[in-house]
């Protein structure tokens, strides 16, 4: 029997079942989703954190507990309003309703923190998320708002940072206390300092001088202290600025060598310089800071070094056009520094190890400093050292080159620029090629920095380390016939020094030696009598300059002419009130008559005619009516500036085709001071103080034809820092005429009382003008006498003035009063003296 199929036929859509589950569905999910919003709308509720629905406009539509808990508001009081309308209030950060108000407009998620006030008007700190919600357009459809309670955070870190400003403020203070007293104290100690030394040149029984030796030596190190609690106290304080100046590199490295050769050659120490010659020379950055970085670390070298050498070594990391980077290196064989130490080395107050401040001395805050420094010139300081092998310390700093690279030097430099160093290598190179040298050195630094300096001009060099491989070198090259055209020895050296190796030499008329020139490490007296003995020509001290060395060169070997050489020396550096062989007619324009006058006596005493004007309308007139051949400009002067007379001068001479040389004169040579020189058409720059012998020398020289570039000033160095001003000094630069001197001394003292009542004055009637004036003035005075405090503080006034900040410029005011008193006091005592 067959089985029947049984078939199940399922309703179609439009049978009654269909529709009874597809409604019992629905049912069910809306049962569902009533249970989830009913659980969510539980546990916002029940949330800690304040939530709101607001609709898209901003306007609230529901809240919970937490909300009314911060906020004082009952869901009540709050629905139908807007959130920044309840709880913004006077105090709430008007950036911050922008921010919001934004969000609002844009639809944008947004987490700020916001003071919002209560409903009973107190105030608390809200972390604020505001969510967007979009419907299934996109169309924003309404707002969730998350808050947090964040007062006590927001208390603790304003807490902190009141601590912390607090802490700084204190730290500043403390750092202008020590400033203030440091100055306070070098005043009596310059005084002891004085005095000691004048007693030294008295009659004294030994025992005597015994006792007054040590008073001078505490003193120098208590004096050297000072002044590294003084740079310490201005670095923390934020008042050390570095500058930026064109210096020539070779200068400052030579300089700061020169003032410790003499210390590092008491200990027996070889101090050596390797400065390859293909380095960039003419740069522009803070030279002062750069000579007392290299101080400080060749003075810790010197001072923690028994035998051995320190040397100085530059490198260059990378050049562009505009910039280069360059690594110095100080290396000693001293007692170097333990490994645990290392880290700790730059801190303050830190030595090697507890003993080191009795067994060596220093305050411990030398390095500390360097380090500040170089931070401050973005570079970057770091040492290698092993104990009992010696240190090697390590800086880089990044310059510019200098701007105008052809232009002259740093005036009172006695080097060249790049242009003109090249062209000088150049010609030695033509004219030195082939020569033959002996070196003789028994120290192997000395012996490859000066065969590297040699070899660059073309030399052929041999090099010995004793006077026994020099012997056989010179028979050597007595029976090649290659005789040597140079021997440069080392005076100081084991076994057989320097000057008994030349006089063996001398009893050797066979060797044929050529020139010998002696090299040292020892400046002393007895060392130029052995060589004139032995027929020496030339004795130089180590260590050697390659500027220095080439024209010892060329001087030794007799060649035509050294390109150092200048065929129209001055004698003015011997006695600069001689009479002029030639007198020049000579405009001055100044309007500060000690200044104006200061220039006419100098200039009249060398025997040149001289008009005087005190302003630049004045000095127009002046060259219209008459000529002159050279013209001595003020920079800064009230009404017709020296820069604009200068532009007049030169606009009235294009039809004439005259040019008269112009040198500008200025207290102080302020960044782009030069530049502006040159733009103005000036031929030259002079800063003040002036020095009588400078002045006569540059108006003589471009007065009658010689084109010079326009110069800057020298930069002061903080190597020596003895007194608060120097009477001494305004003489040297008057050339030594006490007469010259007291002259001056009597503008001083009619001039200054009534440049501290002009500046007062300018600062009641609000007068920024006039106190420019008088600040710059009153700068010019004390410059004169190298009152660095008082000239730093009236070229601040003068700043001040001219960004007319009257306020810092009256508490200057006062700190310049007692020292311009006291200073009066001084020049007038030495002016009844004498």
């Amino acid at each position: 029997m067959a089985k029947k199929a049984f078939q199940i036929r399922l309703p179609d859509s439009t049978s009654p079942l269909q529709s009874d589950v597809a409604t019992i569905r629905v049912d069910s999910q809306a049962a569902a989703d009533r249970d989830d919003l009913e659980t969510l709308s539980l546990v916002a509720s029940r949330a800690g954190n304040a939530i709101l629905i607001m609709d898209a406009s901003g306007t609230i539509e529901w809240t919970n507990d937490a909300f009314t808990k911060l906020s004082g508001y009952d869901p009540a009081d709050a629905i139908g309003h807007r959130l920044d309308d309840l709880v913004f209030g006077p105090s709430t950060d008007a950036k911050t309703r922008k921010m919001i108000a934004a969000s609002l407009s844009r639809g944008e998620e947004l987490t700020i923190d916001v003071l919002q006030y209560r409903k009973d008007g107190s105030t608390v700190w809200a972390e604020c998320q505001w969510i967007p919600v979009n419907d299934d357009t996109g169309t924003l459809s309404r707002w969730i708002v998350i808050e947090s309670d964040i007062t006590r955070r927001r208390q603790t870190e304003e807490a902190l940072l009141k601590a912390k400003r607090s802490a700084e403020a204190n730290s500043r203070s403390k750092s202008e206390f020590l400033a203030n007293m440091s100055h306070e104290i070098r005043t009596p100690l310059n005084a002891i300092l004085g005095m000691t030394e004048l007693a030294l040149t008295t009659d004294l029984s030994r025992e005597q001088r015994d006792y007054i030796q040590t008073v001078k030596t505490s003193a120098d190190a208590l004096l050297e202290l000072l002044n590294d609690v003084l740079d310490i106290s201005r670095i923390e304080a934020g008042k050390m600025e570095i500058e930026e100046v064109d210096f020539n590199l070779a200068d400052v490295v030579r300089e700061t060598t020169k003032a410790l050769a003499v210390r590092a050659h008491e200990k027996g120490l070889e101090l050596a310089v390797h400065m390859p010659m293909t380095l960039p020379q003419e740069l522009r950055g803070d030279s002062t800071r750069i000579r007392q970085v290299l101080f400080n670390l060749i003075g810790n070298a010197v001072k923690f070094t028994e035998e051995g050498e320190v040397v100085v070594s530059i490198e260059e990391q990378w050049r562009t056009d505009t910039e280069v980077c360059m690594q110095f290196s100080v290396s000693d064989t001293g007692i170097g520094i333990p490994a645990d130490r290392l880290k700790k080395i730059f801190d303050a107050f830190t030595q090697v190890d507890s003993s080191m401040a009795r067994r060596f001395g220093g305050s411990g805050l030398g390095l500390t400093i360097t380090s500040q420094l170089v931070r401050l010139m973005e570079g970057k300081l770091w040492v290698q050292s092993s104990e009992g092998k010696g240190s090697t310390f390590h800086f880089t700093l990044t310059m510019k080159m200098a701007a105008d690279r052809s232009a002259a030097n740093v005036a009172g430099s006695p080097s060249k620029t790049s242009r003109e160093a090249e062209d000088s290598h150049s010609k030695a190179k033509q004219e030195l090629t082939g020569y033959r040298v002996l070196i003789v050195d028994d120290n192997a630094t000395n012996r490859r920095i000066l065969n590297e300096m040699l070899s660059h001009w073309g030399l052929v060099t041999t090099l010995c380390d004793g006077a026994a491989t020099a012997l056989k070198e010179l028979e050597s090259a007595t029976r090649n016939n290659t005789p040597f055209d140079l021997v440069i020895l080392d005076a100081m050296m084991p076994v057989v020094d320097g000057f008994q190796l030349a006089q063996m030499i001398q009893q050797r008329p066979d060797l044929k030696p050529g020139t010998v020139m002696m090299l040292s490490s020892a400046d002393r007296p007895s060392s130029t009598s052995k060589c004139e003995q032995l027929g020496i020509k030339t004795y130089l001290v180590k260590p050697v300059s390659a500027s220095a060395l080439l024209e010892a060169i060329y001087s030794t070997l007799e060649t035509p002419q050294s390109p150092d050489s200048d065929s129209e020396s001055s004698s003015l550096s011997d006695n600069p009130f001689t009479p002029a062989e030639k007198p020049l007619r000579i405009l001055v324009v100044d309007d500060h008559q000690p200044n104006r006058k200061l220039v006419e006596s100098i200039l009249h005493r060398r025997g040149h005619h001289v008009r005087s004007e005190c302003d630049g309308d004045a000095a127009a007139s002046a060259c219209k009516e008459e000529t002159f051949d050279a013209i001595l400009m003020d920079v800064q002067m009230p009404g017709r500036d020296g820069f604009s007379a200068t532009e007049e001068i030169r606009a009235s001479e294009k039809n004439s085709g005259r040019h008269t040389p112009i040198i500008a004169l200025t207290a102080h040579a302020l960044q782009g001071d030069r530049e502006r020189c040159l733009a103005a058409g000036m031929d030259s720059y002079l800063a003040k103080p002036l020095h009588a012998a400078d002045l006569l020398e540059l108006v003589e020289q471009i007065g009658r034809g010689h084109v010079l570039q326009a110069s800057e000033p020298p930069t002061k160095t903080d190597l020596q820092r003895n007194e608060a001003f120097n009477i001494e000094s305004a003489l040297r630069r008057m050339g030594g005429e006490l007469d010259l001197l007291k002259e001056h001394i009597g503008y001083v003292l009619n001039d200054m009382p009534q440049l501290m009542r002009m500046m007062t004055v300018a600062i009641e009637e609000g007068d920024a003008k006039q106190l420019q004036i008088a600040a710059h003035r009153m700068k010019s005075l004390v410059s004169s006498y190298d009152h660095e405090e008082a000239c730093e503080l009236a070229q601040q006034i003068e700043l001040d003035a001219k960004l007319e900040r009257l306020p810092d410029a009256a508490s200057r005011i006062e700190a310049l009063r007692p020292l311009v008193q006291s200073f009066a006091r001084a020049v007038d005592d030495y002016l009844q003296a004498n």
